[in-house]
Parts: structure tokens; sequence; C-alpha cells
């Protein structure tokens, strides 16, 4: 496995996990940053969703 395609897996792995945050886990944390890391989980898992479709179109 070429060392670029261990990078996207790592990254597909990264997204499916932050896919497996749910509210109750945001919950744990204090009230006033809820809104903050929801948020910033939701914008990561964008961005990672947009890469890792890019990388799928261009080996395809």
């Amino acid at each position: 496995m070429k060392k670029q395609d261990e990078g996207m897996t790592h990254l597909v792995n990264l997204l499916e996990d932050l896919e497996k945050i749910s509210l109750q886990d945001i919950s744990q944390i204090p009230l006033s940053q809820q809104h903050i890391l929801a948020e910033k989980i939701e914008s990561l898992q964008d961005e990672l969703k947009v890469l890792v479709g890019n990388e799928k179109s261009s080996t395809h």
C-alpha cells in the first residue's frame, strides 16, 4: 500500500469516528462549549467528506 493510500485510510477512519460522536457524548462537556465543539466537528466532517470524495474521484 502506498503511503498516500495509508494517509487517506487514516482520514477515512477519522471521518467514520467523527460520525460516531453523539449528542450524548457532546453533552459530557461544559454547556458553554457544546455548541462550539459540535460546530467544529460538523465542519471537520464536511471538509473530510470533500477531501475523501475528491480522492476517490481522482483515483477512478
